[in-house]
């Protein structure tokens, strides 16, 4: 490495504390920004060692994955195992959290087959895969008892992570931002 590109490195590290400011975090570091609707992080991910860090990866684009969405044949939701007013297909493993474990360097064919693969998809009520977002099971159990004005019990939370886990083993997906909790208390380890 040269003496421009260490220095460069160093003011983006100052710059990153000078900009930084509060705020809750998930657990890979990073936030939603309310007011632009943006996402950002602001702390590097723990990396396990041996594996390789990836400093910079291609931006996560949802049109990238060519999703083609479909009804539910189902007015009950797979999460809460209630009836709801507007139901929709929730990709277990978000087509965000693929990205950001591995996808991002996957042709668009397997993107697409990806996206579309039913193994991977749940009847969701609306509110409760808003609520689900792009995360994984830590911060979907987390959200979905956060005390913000939508709780509610998901009941099938050890077959949702089940379900996880066998998509990111099936596509070859890193764990690597995943807390493991969640994971052994379903009999899972990661």
């Amino acid at each position: 490495m040269n003496v421009k590109s260490v220095f460069t490195l160093v003011i983006l590290f100052v710059a990153g504390y000078a900009f930084s400011h509060g705020g809750g975090l998930n657990s890979k570091g990073c936030h939603n920004e309310r007011k632009t609707g943006g996402y950002h992080c602001h702390q590097m991910p723990n990396v396990d060692k041996g594996a390789p860090l990836i400093l910079s990866r291609p931006s996560y684009k949802r049109s990238d994955f060519n999703f083609y969405s479909y009804k539910p044949n189902t007015s009950i939701g797979f999460y809460t195992n209630k009836p709801c007013d507007l139901i929709n297909i929730d990709h277990i493993v978000s087509l965000k959290d693929a990205h950001e474990s591995g996808a991002s360097s996957w042709g668009a064919s397997k993107k697409k087959a990806f996206a579309n693969d039913r193994s991977n998809h749940v009847p969701s009520c609306g509110r409760v895969n808003s609520s689900k977002g792009s995360e994984g099971p830590s911060d979907f159990l987390r959200r979905s008892r956060d005390g913000r004005g939508l709780e509610y019990k998901i009941v099938r939370f050890c077959e949702y992570v089940q379900k996880y886990y066998a998509v990111k083993v099936k596509y070859g997906l890193s764990f690597r931002n995943n807390e493991p909790r969640p994971f052994k208390s379903c009999g899972i380890s990661i």
